[in-house]
């Protein structure tokens, strides 16, 4: 072979490894394009909903801090009214005028309710607007939940039963949840429904655990229901394991008394 041949064979054989090299260099250069805008795109993605989360959380507390202003408003009750009668000058027809000791007129201070029942009232739309703009946040949760204890304190037991029940699905594993438990098997207490209240409550004593509800509190609890229910043998039962496996709890002094009740009655 002459050697301007191999020569040549030479640099072909290099111009094709050097156009190899630059294929490779080409398709990791697209593919490391392709990652970077996955990962970028991820970001994006991710930052996106974080901004979002923080945003939705951030107004949720916004409309749970509102409603609590009300639901946490100061009760002051109109003062006792004294009654005067007076007759009219030539008539013995005679009239009862309410005036305030001393004469002065009563004014609500602002801020304030003259009952609990008209705190309740104006602080439930809110409350419950809060808890159905943001579901599943944590204030509206915790909206939801004070939504249920204003009902039940307005005597709308079947609402707040409902409404207790959507924050134990919505908070299962949370203080809230937990809580509305105890809160459901009153509302439904209420109504008269002992036996599901009386299910709920037996299985959360079976299942509960120190980072769960008080124990003692929930026996006292499901002492009551029995007791509504008649069952005062399992009243009597329940109420003696409140005073023995826990006297130095703050419900041990109503598990007495209860236990001297049901003695009375026999």
């Amino acid at each position: 072979m002459r050697r301007s041949e191999r020569h040549r064979i030479k640099e072909n054989a290099f111009a094709t490894a050097i156009a190899g090299l630059g294929r490779q260099a080409q398709d990791r250069s697209r593919t490391l394009g392709v990652i970077v805008a996955v990962v970028l795109g991820s970001g994006l993605v991710y930052g996106g909903y974080g901004w979002w989360s923080d945003r939705a959380e951030s107004r949720a507390g916004v409309l749970l801090s509102d409603a609590l202003t009300l639901a946490d408003a100061p009760v002051v009750p109109p003062p006792q009214t004294s009654t005067t009668d007076t007759r009219e000058q030539g008539s013995e027809e005679s009239r009862e005028l309410e005036t305030l000791p001393g004469g002065g007129e009563f004014s609500q201070p602002p801020g304030s309710y003259p009952s609990v029942e008209e705190r309740l009232s104006a602080a439930l739309p809110r409350l419950m607007e809060a808890a159905d703009a943001y579901p599943a946040s944590q204030a509206g949760i915790t909206a939801r939940y004070r939504a249920a204890a204003a009902l039940a304190g307005l005597g709308r037991h079947a609402e707040a039963a409902d409404q207790y029940q959507q924050v134990i699905e919505l908070d299962e594993l949370g203080v809230h949840g937990r809580m509305a438990i105890l809160g459901l098997a009153a509302a439904q207490l209420s109504q008269g429904d002992y036996d599901n209240a009386i299910a709920l409550l037996e299985q959360s004593v079976t299942s509960t655990t120190e980072t769960d509800l008080p124990i003692d509190g929930v026996l006292m609890q499901l002492g009551r229901a029995y007791r509504s229910a008649g069952r005062t043998g399992d009243a009597r039962t329940t109420y003696q394991r409140v005073v023995e496996e826990f006297p130095s709890s703050l419900y041990s002094p109503n598990a007495e008394r209860e236990l001297q009740a049901l003695g009375i009655e026999g």
